[in-house]
């Protein structure tokens, strides 16, 4: 969003760039792979077209041809695209299953069993949460290089992008295979996706928060006043201290 907004005309002095934090728990080292990949991908989010699932679909018989195994998609998810998607899958061959919606408990199992996420968005996200719920888990990702998701995934250190402009089938194929085909290299992705979400705290949030209102206020806002923001109890407080 930052680029979006920079790209239509707003100074940069007067952008601030806060990422969201990851406010899931982040306990149990069970989650963390630490074995060798069978395949399993995930998409998991709303089935619209800009969601780019049908690339997604696409992508998966090149890139299971090319790396000699199988690939498993998982979709997540519902949405208007779902019938279209489920016919796409069975006319190319794609094992592919649709959960629906689902709680957090049986979305963190999901994830947990699953390889690689795929987030192959055609649009400019925001951010991408869902890429850091996954990689606190040790769960790489894959993408486009589109919006906000490069804030999160680095290539070849949280997972594979593929380029963005435009999107295509092949670039998010040639992803794919680039996770996958190299077993040392996909345990490092998945060290690299749970190291860089640990630093999306609410802490780290909230500092960076701070600091853009007291720049605001000092600035000279209407509003003179400083700001104190502070994290109890899974509570934020945001005060505002008269100057």
């Amino acid at each position: 969003m930052y680029r979006e907004f920079e790209q239509h005309g707003i100074e940069r002095a007067r952008l601030n760039l806060v990422p969201l934090p990851n406010t899931e728990s982040d306990d149990s080292e069970t989650f963390v792979h630490r074995r060798v990949p069978t395949g399993r991908i995930l998409f998991a989010g709303r089935l619209t077209e800009l969601k780019g699932v049908d690339h997604l679909i696409r992508a998966l018989p090149g890139a299971a041809k090319r790396l000699g195994k199988p690939l498993q998609l998982t979709i997540l998810g519902d949405g208007a695209e779902r019938s279209k998607l489920e016919d796409l899958a069975q006319k190319i061959g794609v094992q592919a299953e649709f959960t629906g919606w689902l709680d957090a408990e049986a979305k963190l199992g999901v994830m947990s069993r699953s390889d690689l996420l795929a987030v192959p968005s055609l649009w400019p996200e925001p951010f991408g949460l869902v890429g850091i719920e996954a990689g606190r888990l040790g769960l790489p990702a894959v993408g486009y290089a589109v919006g906000g998701i490069p804030d999160w995934l680095i290539p070849g250190q949280t997972g594979e992008l593929a380029p963005g402009d435009p999107p295509t089938i092949q670039g998010l194929e040639n992803a794919i295979v680039r996770v996958f085909a190299n077993p040392v290299h996909y345990a490092q992705l998945c060290r690299g996706a749970r190291e860089h979400a640990r630093e999306f705290t609410i802490e780290q949030h909230l500092m960076k928060l701070e600091a853009a209102l007291q720049a605001a206020c000092v600035g000279g806002s209407a509003l003179k006043a400083a700001v104190d923001l502070t994290v109890g109890n899974g509570v934020t407080k945001c005060t505002l201290l008269p100057l």
